[in-house]
């Protein structure tokens, strides 16, 4: 804690998150902060269970701070599950933007297998949202890992080639899997459905946060997200076949579009080294069954 506190001191960052106390209308000691900096875009803290501040680490996601934000002005009131709300305006000091949130009282879950009727609960309350004049508040698809091309395009001329030679060639077919799928009608979906943006009180789903990538696209997004970390037994039992089906192919992406996301967002370095490790891993793993 000690440390992160030092950490906030030294980016300068304080004198706004002390704006967005003071506006929220709470003093509350240092002490009792918990500071999250693990986040690739946000600094959260969170503060005596009471408010949750989070301030974007940089310019360019500070910029996104007032537009994302806003979507969570507008989720419905009625969802099976409580998200953030924001109780303070956006606020910048000192070139850092951040907000005041509700804090939701939960905990993610360890991976693993999660009771499926909260899974159909979750998935259900998402993707029926009437988002109707969400529009300049939304991501485009792939946003936050796509550079200027098609998605398809960038991961083979970008991140793609980072990898083994082995794992290239199970990569580019789990590509070819997703391009061969069926369309479908698009829903809201929450872009990001991954377990630390679950909140559970045991097996009881209570909360989901981090919306910033919410956007119209393919429901199989969120589902490979879930059973990439639930595990796809629990998620059999909550989707029907075809779903999984396709849900399986659209997870043949997510090792790339962590590399990309690593790559656009200039994080390089070890972070980089490790992602692309990993993605070399789980493509050679995987090898036989994308492969065929």
């Amino acid at each position: 804690m000690v440390a992160h506190l030092a950490q906030l001191e030294q980016m300068n960052s304080l004198p706004v998150i002390n704006a967005v106390m003071t506006q929220a209308g709470l003093n509350i000691p240092m002490d009792r902060w918990d500071v999250r900096t693990t986040g690739s875009a946000h600094i959260v803290v969170n503060m005596g269970g009471q408010l949750s501040v989070r301030v974007a680490k940089t310019q360019l996601t500070g910029y996104l701070v007032a537009r994302r934000t806003e979507i969570l002005r507008r989720l419905p009131q009625s969802l099976p599950f409580t998200v953030p709300r924001p109780i303070t305006r956006v606020i910048t000091r000192a070139g850092f933007t951040a907000v005041g949130l509700t804090w939701i009282k939960g905990e993610p879950r360890v991976q693993g297998a999660a009771p499926p009727k909260q899974l159909v609960k979750l998935l259900k309350g998402i993707h029926t949202i009437d988002c109707r004049g969400y529009g300049p508040y939304l991501d485009h698809q792939y946003e936050h890992w796509r550079g200027v091309e098609e998605w398809d395009t960038h991961l083979r001329a970008n991140v793609v080639p980072q990898l083994l030679t082995g794992a290239q060639k199970v990569a580019l077919r789990a590509i070819d899997c997703v391009l061969e799928l069926p369309p479908v009608e698009p829903v809201l979906i929450h872009g990001d459905l991954a377990g630390h943006n679950i909140l559970w009180n045991g097996d009881k789903l209570v909360g989901v946060i981090d919306w910033d990538h919410a956007t119209l696209g393919d429901p199989a997004v969120d589902h490979a997200s879930l059973g990439n970390f639930y595990g796809w037994e629990s998620l059999s039992k909550a989707l029907d076949a075809p779903q999984i089906a396709r849900a399986q192919r659209v997870a043949g992406l997510l090792p790339l579009q962590s590399l990309a996301y690593i790559m656009k967002n200039g994080m390089g370095g070890a972070i980089q080294r490790l992602a692309v490790e990993r993605a070399d891993e789980w493509y050679l793993d995987h090898r036989s069954e994308i492969l065929g």
